[in-house]
């Protein structure tokens, strides 16, 4: 179990290093998971995220653009994303969850910057059956 654990992280990690990240950013959800974005169009997107707390946590979530908002056109645009995804935990114990994600987020218009407020209902499937929701702010560069 531990080889199959080490070869996933491995590809996990090479598949992260080797897409063009267009986004780079950090999300806070009582601890810190460092956040890429890869744009697949301008429909949908990868997220992958690296936590670090009592496990090291690495997430993938395939993620869709639902809509934009005309809020406050003159400082921005207001956007809502959804997607699915799974994560893969391990340190003090080994994990493996489905994972979503509903994001309504700001990006400036003269800034490269986003910030974005999400809820993510998690389905714990090893070391046993549960599931539960967190939340977390992330703030997003874009290059």
């Amino acid at each position: 179990m531990k080889k199959l654990l080490v070869v996933l992280v491995a590809l996990f990690t090479v598949n992260v290093v080797s897409a063009q990240v267009n986004n780079v950013g950090l999300r806070f959800n009582g601890g810190i998971e460092i956040a890429g974005q890869y744009d697949l169009s301008k429909a949908n997107y990868i997220e992958g995220r690296i936590g670090f707390g009592g496990n090291i946590n690495l997430t993938g979530i395939y993620t869709w653009h639902i809509k934009d908002f005309n809020w406050t056109p003159q400082f921005g645009k207001w956007f809502f994303d959804a997607g699915v995804g799974a994560n893969l935990g391990f340190g003090h114990s080994v994990n493996a969850a489905v994972v979503g994600s509903a994001k309504l987020g700001f990006k400036f218009n003269d800034a490269p910057v986003s910030l974005m407020f999400d809820v993510c209902p998690v389905i714990n499937l090893i070391p046993g059956f549960g599931a539960g929701i967190g939340s977390g702010f992330s703030i997003v560069y874009h290059f």
